[in-house]
């Protein structure tokens, strides 16, 4: 019997799919499940691939902004899902290690990975390198480091454009005007806090990194993956 779990913001709703998990023949489990379905819009499946990474994940909607979740009915969902009629997309997500004056630590994004400044007031200067390229003395509100899967969002919004391979790079309302770039999946980039303070994000991810002058982020591309279900 194949072994569900359900990451959802509506517990009511979520407890009732739980109850029926039973007669659609599945069962739910709170550890080690076969498929995670996360229940909400676009966000809710960030979260549930942080709780369940490599899992995979069925994205069903319970919100307006769900522009890739299902939109069916869970019995409808788990029938295709038994027969088959399904295909995983795989998509590589980024790593940002962080390096400070006390610590090193990580970020993982599915989505993507953003720099910005702490105070709307007062702008983050920083200065980026990809490869033996050099961008230096950036003023603004940040940088955005995005997957293809996560150009529709942020990326998309500073841009209005997107991207289906690679790695790419928006400039948050700079004051020195910079195009957008879509690098190699295998390239680096590196960014320095020349005057912050700023923070580092990954994704919709609460537990972020207050960036200090001097601090240095290292951005790439990493093998491992969220693997999401699109039924037929």
């Amino acid at each position: 019997m194949k072994k569900i779990h359900i990451v959802g913001k509506d517990l009511e709703k979520v407890n009732g799919m739980k109850e029926r998990l039973k007669d659609l023949g599945f069962v739910f489990v709170e550890e080690n499940p076969d498929l995670v379905i996360s229940y909400g819009g676009d966000g809710m499946f960030l979260i549930a691939e942080r709780m369940f990474p490599g899992v995979l994940k069925l994205s069903m909607k319970d919100s307006e902004v769900g522009r890739k979740c299902y939109c069916g009915e869970l019995e409808e969902a788990l029938k295709k899902y038994s027969l088959g009629n399904f295909e995983v997309g795989e998509i590589h997500k980024l790593k940002a290690i962080h390096r400070g004056r006390f610590e090193t630590r990580e970020l993982i994004g599915v989505n993507d990975i953003v720099v910005r400044n702490s105070l709307p007031t007062e702008a983050v200067r920083f200065n980026v390198l990809v490869g033996e390229r050099g961008i230096d003395n950036l003023i603004g509100d940040g940088i955005v480091v995005s997957t293809p899967y996560g150009s529709g969002g942020y990326f998309s919004s500073i841009t209005h454009k997107n991207f289906k391979t690679g790695i790419g790079i928006a400039f948050n309302n700079v004051t020195k005007s910079h195009e957008s770039l879509i690098l190699a999946e295998d390239e680096k980039i590196e960014i320095e806090i020349v005057r912050g303070p700023a923070v580092l994000v990954a994704d919709n991810n609460r537990d972020f990194i207050n960036l200090e002058n001097g601090d240095k982020i290292r951005i790439e591309q990493i093998d491992e993956v969220a693997r999401r279900v699109s039924l037929k």
